[in-house]
C-alpha cells in the first residue's frame, strides 16, 4: 500500500466483526510498532497482545468502574454502567503498549502505535487508541494479572479488529491552512 493511501485511509474504528484476527497477521503488527524509531535506539516498548473475550472483558470492566466513579457528568457515569464493551468496543485484540516509565517512552511507544495502525489498514484491520484504558495503570492488581512490572506502564492502548464499517473522513484542510499561515 502507497503510504500517503494509509495515512489519509485509517480512521478511529469502534465497531468489529466477531472475526479473530490471525496470528500471523497479529505478527506483523507487532513487527511494524518495533521497527518505529525511538530515542537513541532504546527500543523501550513491550507488547501486550490480548485475544481472549473474558479478559478484554474483564479489563473493560475495570476501566468503567475507574472512570464511573470520577463523577464526569450524569451521562458519562450512566455511559459506564452498561454492559456493552464501551471501552474496547467488542474488539478481537487489544495491544498494550507498555514501558518502563520514563521521560521518552510516552513518544517512542507513540511511534509504535502509529505504525501498528497504519500496519493494521493495510491489512484490512481497523483500529483505535484508547486512552481510556490508560486508567488501568492505577489498577495494580489489573496490570499484574496481564504481567505488567509495577515499574512499567500502559502508554499506548491499542484495538484491532475487522470493521464492520469504515468511518468516513473528515475535511481537515482548513486546520491544515490555518496551521500554516
Amino acid at each position: 500500500m502507497e503510504t500517503e493511501k494509509a495515512i489519509l485511509g485509517r480512521r478511529s474504528v469502534r465497531s468489529y466483526l466477531d472475526k479473530p484476527i490471525p496470528e500471523e497477521v497479529v505478527n506483523q503488527l507487532l513487527k511494524a510498532g518495533a521497527m518505529a524509531p525511538s530515542a537513541m535506539d532504546a527500543q523501550p516498548c513491550r507488547y501486550i497482545v490480548l485475544s481472549d473475550k473474558s479478559k478484554i472483558i474483564d479489563l473493560s470492566g475495570k476501566v468503567k468502574a475507574k472512570l464511573g466513579g470520577l463523577g464526569a457528568g450524569m451521562r458519562f457515569a450512566e455511559m459506564m454502567k452498561v454492559k456493552e464493551d464501551v471501552i474496547f468496543y467488542g474488539a478481537p485484540l487489544v495491544i498494550l503498549i507498555v514501558a518502563e516509565k520514563g521521560e521518552w517512552a510516552p513518544i517512542d511507544c507513540s511511534l509504535a502505535a502509529q505504525n501498528m495502525m497504519l500496519r493494521g489498514y493495510d491489512l484490512g484491520l481497523g483500529s483505535c487508541f484508547i486512552g481510556f484504558a490508560r486508567m488501568l495503570n492505577q489498577d495494580k492488581e489489573a496490570l499484574s494479572s496481564i504481567g505488567i512490572k509495577e515499574s512499567q506502564e500502559i502508554i499506548c492502548p491499542l484495538i484491532f479488529g475487522y470493521p464492520k464499517s469504515w468511518p468516513h473522513a473528515k475535511n481537515r484542510e482548513a486546520k491544515v491552512q490555518k496551521m500554516i499561515e
